[in-house]
């Protein structure tokens, strides 16, 4: 493939994947959480729930900034998906734990994504589903080397 019809294929790859999702999830996702905040409840969710979470590892892993991360968290904590503690050994530093609520959120924001994608993949039929699996899991292996979510706990 040449680079400017690579170049082209790219453009069009981005404008596809970027609306996918929203086509799948909606314009936010359950009960009315924008995307980045599904993120972070997300990330949350996997952490060791005995243990906080500092805004600077969640903006860190998530990509985004302090200021960004510090809105999120104030939506999350405003619908009680999340709540902000105060470290008993270091008064300074802030500790994020998800909720009850929150984990409910993203389960059932994961279950209708689910239903969504496989609504798509249905309609992609089987043979389509299979060649754009192993398309992504080749992309995957290129993007994070030898590792595919196949070898992956996921």
């Amino acid at each position: 493939m040449g680079e400017k019809n690579s170049e082209a294929v790219a453009r069009k790859l981005l404008i596809y994947s970027q609306a996918l999702p929203k086509g799948l999830v909606g314009s936010g996702s359950a009960k009315g959480t924008a995307a980045s905040e599904s993120a972070v409840l997300h990330y949350l969710s996997t952490c060791d729930p005995e243990e906080g979470v500092i805004p600077s590892e969640i903006a860190a892993q998530m990509g985004y900034s302090r200021a960004r991360v510090t809105r999120i968290l104030d939506a999350l904590e405003a619908r009680d998906e999340i709540v902000r503690v105060h470290d008993s050994e270091d008064r300074r530093r802030v500790l994020v734990y998800i909720t009850e609520h929150g984990r409910r959120t993203i389960s059932e924001h994961n279950a209708k994504s689910t239903k969504a994608l496989s609504h798509f993949l249905e309609g992609l039929g089987e043979e389509d589903s299979q060649e754009l699996l192993r398309i992504l899991r080749k992309g995957y292996k290129i993007t994070y080397g030898s590792h595919s979510p196949d070898d992956l706990d996921v």
